[in-house]
C-alpha cells in the first residue's frame, strides 16, 4: 500500500508540476536573447551552423527549433512548449531513473524540485537553450553514475555518449560538464582497470567517438574562445556575482526571497551532509563537487583570460546535479516533517513567483506597441535604431507580418556583423547614418529605449525631418520600455 501511495503521489507531482510550469508559456512576447533564437532558426541548417559559429553558444538548440520551424512554422508558442517539455522530461527522470537507482523518496523529491523550484517555471517558457541543457546534462550524469557502479546495460554507453556529446553542442558550460564527467570516469576506470578492463575499453571507445563527433565544431570553438579573450560583455562583481550564483535556482520572479530560500536550503543541505555516513553520501557529494568544479573552472578561466565567462544562468546546465543532491539528502532525513516543511516553503515561494510571471507574460500592455505599429506602418517605411536590445525585438516581431527593411545603426561598433546575420535579410547593420539615410526620402520609424530621443536628435542635426508622431510604451515582459517615433525625411 505504501508503494502504491508513493507511485500515485509521484505521478500526481509530475502531472501537476507540468501544468504548473506551463501556465505562463502561451504568449508571443520576446526579449532580446529570445529574438536571436527566433531569428536564427528561420535560416537553413547550414546557415545556422555558419552564423552560430560566430556567436557565443553552440548550435544544437537552434537545430532543434529549426526542425520545429519546418513542421509548425515560426510559432513562438511551439518553441516555448519545447522548453517546457524538456523541463517536464527532467522531472520525469525522477520517476524513470532516479527512483530506480536511489529509491522512491529520492525520485519523488527530485521530480518535485525539478518542477517546482522557482527556476523551473521561469525557464520553461524561455526560448533559449538552458532547459535543454539541464535535461541533457542530467541524463549524462545518470548514465555516468551507472557506469561508475557497474550497472551497465546494452544501451548505457550509447545514452552516456550521445547525451555527453549533445550537452557539449548545446552550451559551453555543457562542454565543461561533459569534460569533467568524462575525465573523472576515465581516472576511476584506469585506477580499477584490472576489475573493469572491459568497461575501460568501452569507455575509451565512447570517449573517442565523442571527440570525433565534436571535431567539426572544434575549430569554431577555438575561434570563439579567442574572440571572448578580446572582450566579453559579462562582468564579475562582489557581492553581486556571488548572490546570483547562490540564488539562480530560487530566483524566478522574486526579489528578496531567493536569498532566504537559498540560505535555508543550503543550511539544511549542509546539516544533512554532516548527518550522513561517508559511504552512503558519495553519489550526491560527487554531484556537488562537479557543480562547484564548474563554478571554479569558469572563475579560473575568467581570471586567466582577463574576460569574465562566469554567469549564473549558465550554471543551469548543471542544475540537475544540484537538484539531485538536494533530493538525495532530504530523502534521508529521518525527521519527515522537516522535508515536508522545506517542500511547502519551496511550493509557496514558487507559487508567488509563478503568479508574477503569469501576470507579466499575459499583461495587455505587452502588445500595445506591436498593435500600434501593425496598424500604422506602411509598406515603404523603414525602421532605424541604435539600441539592438530593443530594436532587434521589434524587427523580429514585425518580420512576421511585414517586409519593412530595418537598420541597426551600430555607432559604437559592437563588432556583431557576423552573429547578427541571424536577423537578416530584414535587418542590416550600418556604421553611419549616411549609409542609411543619405539617399532615402520617406517615413522612418525610430526605436529608442526608455524616454530617449538621441537618435531623433542626431538625425535632425543632419537632415530635414518632420516629426509625425511619438509614443512611449512600458512593457511588463522583461521590463522593456520603448520610445517609438515616426518621422519623415524630405
Amino acid at each position: 500500500m505504501k508503494k502504491i501511495n508513493f507511485k500515485y503521489c509521484h505521478i500526481a507531482i509530475l502531472i501537476l508540476g507540468t501544468i504548473f510550469i506551463a501556465l505562463s508559456i502561451f504568449h508571443t512576447n520576446m526579449w532580446f536573447d529570445e529574438s536571436y533564437s527566433v531569428a536564427i532558426v528561420k535560416h537553413s541548417f547550414s546557415e545556422i551552423w555558419q552564423i552560430g559559429s560566430k556567436d557565443v553558444h553552440p548550435i544544437l538548440y537552434y537545430f532543434c527549433l529549426h526542425a520545429l520551424n519546418l513542421i509548425f512554422g515560426n510559432n513562438l508558442i511551439v518553441y516555448r512548449i519545447f522548453s517546457a517539455t524538456t523541463i517536464a522530461l527532467l522531472g520525469l527522470l525522477g520517476y524513470t531513473h532516479i527512483r530506480k537507482d536511489f529509491g522512491e523518496k529520492t525520485g519523488i523529491l527530485f521530480s518535485f524540485f525539478a518542477l517546482f523550484l522557482p527556476v523551473a517555471a521561469q525557464y520553461a517558457g524561455e526560448i533559449r537553450m538552458y532547459s535543454l541543457g539541464m535535461l541533457l546534462g542530467t541524463i549524462m550524469a545518470i548514465y555516468a553514475y551507472r557506469i561508475y557502479i557497474g550497472n551497465i546495460h546494452k544501451t548505457t554507453y550509447l545514452f552516456f555518449g550521445l547525451s555527453s556529446l549533445a550537452v557539449a553542442y548545446t552550451h559551453y558550460y555543457g562542454l565543461m560538464l561533459a569534460g569533467i564527467v568524462n575525465l573523472l570516469l576515465l581516472i576511476y576506470l584506469c585506477k580499477n582497470h584490472k576489475q573493469r578492463k572491459s568497461d575501460l575499453k568501452k569507455f575509451i571507445i565512447t570517449a573517442v567517438l565523442q571527440v570525433l563527433g565534436y571535431l567539426p565544431w572544434l575549430l569554431h570553438f577555438i575561434k570563439q574562445v579567442s574572440g571572448v579573450s578580446k572582450g566579453f560583455w559579462i562582468t564579475l562583481s562582489f557581492p553581486g556575482t556571488l548572490y546570483d550564483i547562490l540564488t539562480i535556482q530560487y530566483q524566478g520572479n522574486l526579489k528578496y526571497a531567493p536569498i532566504i530560500l537559498s540560505t535555508l536550503l543550503y543550511a539544511y543541505l549542509i546539516y544533512l551532509i554532516s548527518r550522513t555516513e561517508k559511504k552512503e553520501r558519495k553519489p550526491a557529494i560527487w554531484c556537488l563537487e562537479i557543480y562547484v568544479s564548474i563554478i571554479l573552472a569558469a572563475l579560473l578561466i575568467s581570471l586567466v583570460m582577463h574576460s569574465a565567462i562566469l554567469l549564473s544562468r549558465y550554471l543551469l546546465i548543471s542544475t540537475g546535479l544540484l537538484i539531485f543532491a538536494l533530493a538525495f539528502f532530504i530523502a534521508r532525513d529521518k525527521k519527515s516533517w522537516r522535508a515536508i516543511l522545506v517542500c511547502a516553503i519551496v511550493l509557496v515561494m514558487s507559487g508567488i513567483s509563478n503568479r508574477k510571471i503569469v501576470q507579466e507574460n499575459y499583461a495587455v500592455a505587452n502588445r500595445e506597441w506591436f498593435q500600434y505599429m501593425q496598424s500604422t506602418i506602411q509598406a515603404d517605411d523603414i525602421i532605424v535604431y541604435r539600441n539592438a536590445i530593443n530594436g532587434a525585438v521589434v524587427t523580429t516581431e514585425l518580420s512576421n507580418i511585414c517586409n519593412n527593411q530595418s537598420y541597426f545603426y551600430d555607432k559604437e561598433h559592437w563588432n556583431v556583423d557576423e552573429p547578427y546575420k541571424s536577423y537578416g535579410p530584414y535587418m542590416q547593420i550600418k556604421d553611419t547614418l549616411e549609409e542609411i539615410l543619405e539617399n532615402y526620402k520617406g517615413r522612418i520609424w525610430l526605436i529608442e529605449s526608455g524616454n530617449m530621443h538621441e537618435l531623433k536628435d542626431e538625425i535632425a542635426e543632419k537632415y530635414d525631418i518632420t516629426v509625425i508622431e511619438e509614443k512611449q510604451f512600458e512593457v511588463p515582459y522583461r521590463n522593456y520600455a520603448y520610445t517609438i517615433e515616426l518621422i519623415e525625411k524630405r
